[in-house]
C-alpha cells in the first residue's frame, strides 16, 4: 500500500513581493500601449506655411484683435467691444456674408485664455448658426501680433 506524503503549504509569506511589483508594471506598461487615445484639441485645419497666397476682399474679413489689456477689438474700432457682446456681432456677420473669414489676432501680453475665449464666442455663433439650419464654412485664421 503507497504512502501518501503530506505537501507542503505556501504560505503568503513565502511569495516574493518583488516579482509582484515587476508584473504590475509590465501589465501598467500594456495597457498604455495597446489603449487607443481619441485625438482632442482645435478641430480646425491650420494653413502650412508653404500655402498659397490669395487676395481676398476686406468686405470678406472680420478681425478681431485682442489687446494687451484683454480687451477686444473689431475692425479696428477705437472702442473695445466687450466680450459677451461678440457672439452676438459675428454671428450676425456670418448671416450677412457667406464668404466671412474670420481673423482672431492677439497680442502676445494678452491675459493667457483671452484669445481662447473669443475663439469659443465664435466657436458658439457657428454653433448658433447650425442650431437655425444656416451652414457656414468655418474660416478662422489665428494669429498672434508681432511686437516691435
Amino acid at each position: 500500500m503507497a504512502k501518501f506524503r503530506k505537501r507542503s503549504r505556501i504560505t503568503a509569506d513565502m511569495v516574493g513581493e518583488s516579482s509582484m511589483s515587476d508584473v504590475a508594471f509590465l501589465l501598467l506598461i500594456f495597457f498604455i500601449v495597446s489603449t487607443s487615445f481619441p485625438e482632442i484639441g482645435l478641430p480646425m485645419i491650420l494653413p502650412s506655411k508653404a500655402g498659397d497666397v490669395q487676395q481676398v476682399k476686406r468686405d470678406n474679413v472680420m478681425q478681431i484683435v485682442t489687446a494687451r489689456s484683454g480687451a477686444y477689438f473689431i475692425d479696428i474700432d477705437t472702442e473695445p467691444t466687450l466680450l459677451s457682446e461678440l457672439r452676438g456681432i459675428v454671428r450676425q456677420r456670418l448671416m450677412d456674408n457667406e464668404n466671412l473669414i474670420l481673423s482672431l489676432e492677439t497680442h502676445p501680453d494678452a491675459p493667457y485664455g483671452s484669445m481662447i475665449n473669443a475663439l469659443d464666442e465664435v466657436t458658439l455663433a457657428y454653433d448658433e448658426l447650425s442650431a437655425a439650419n444656416i451652414t457656414r464654412e468655418h474660416r478662422i485664421s489665428l494669429k498672434m501680433l508681432e511686437t516691435e
